[in-house]
């Protein structure tokens, strides 16, 4: 990781760049690389009978993340959270398409039971369809992954990253206060935790985080 490098990750919520490649950001940014994050979903929301307010989950995301150095966080508010289905599906594709331009690697969501996370997913494969990028593109999981679309099989690619770098990641996930204080969930630091464990006893020693190439140049 010693060439500078600049990495764009696209991310439905406010901790799901942090579930999928939350050491690999780390590790990136201790690098020295860029890393931006760009979160797609805005506004307020129920949680069963919890108000979210969305500006509090935008101060935990931003917190969060710089924790994993990261400095460039955007919120493109392209569909309400947990709305995406309802929002403007050509706005979202377009913003892609503006956003990808410069960069070396490129990761997004893979589809899942929430909306938010299917939207992005194909939006981004119409947004970087052949000739739109010469990014390196991948897509990236989370513990939700469990339930839904079956997982790909093929085209896996393995982050390893330091115990350190773990130990960060599951920090910012802990910072989102509002999803996972006083609360035991299903998709949680905990469950962030088991699939980093999981995924380094695949390949090795260390803690790992899996994406699966969609399309990569070298």
């Amino acid at each position: 990781m010693t060439m500078p490098r600049r990495v764009l990750v696209l991310a439905p919520h406010a901790d799901d760049a942090e579930f999928g490649i939350g050491a690999y950001i780390a590790r990136a940014t201790d690098a020295g690389w860029h890393v931006t994050v760009v979160i797609g979903a805005t506004g307020n929301y129920h949680r069963g009978s919890v108000w979210i307010d969305g500006g509090s989950r935008e101060g935990e995301a931003r917190k969060a993340l710089a924790h994993l150095g990261v400095t460039d966080v955007r919120f493109e508010k392209w569909f309400n959270e947990n709305l995406a289905l309802a929002a403007d599906y050509t706005r979202i594709v377009t913003g892609i398409e503006n956003l990808v331009s410069g960069y070396d690697e490129v990761y997004v969501c893979l589809p899942s039971f929430n909306q938010d996370h299917r939207v992005l997913h194909d939006a981004f494969l119409t947004a970087t369809r052949p000739g739109r990028t010469t990014a390196n593109l991948y897509a990236y999981e989370y513990p939700g992954n469990c339930w839904g679309p079956p997982l790909p099989t093929c085209g896996k690619k393995y982050l390893v990253c330091s115990p350190v770098h773990a130990v960060r990641k599951l920090e910012a996930l802990m910072m989102h206060k509002s999803q996972f204080d006083g609360r035991f969930v299903c998709v949680g630091p905990q469950a962030a935790k088991s699939l980093l464990d999981q995924r380094g006893s695949e390949v090795g020693p260390d803690p790992a985080e899996l994406v699966y190439v969609m399309r990569e140049f070298g």
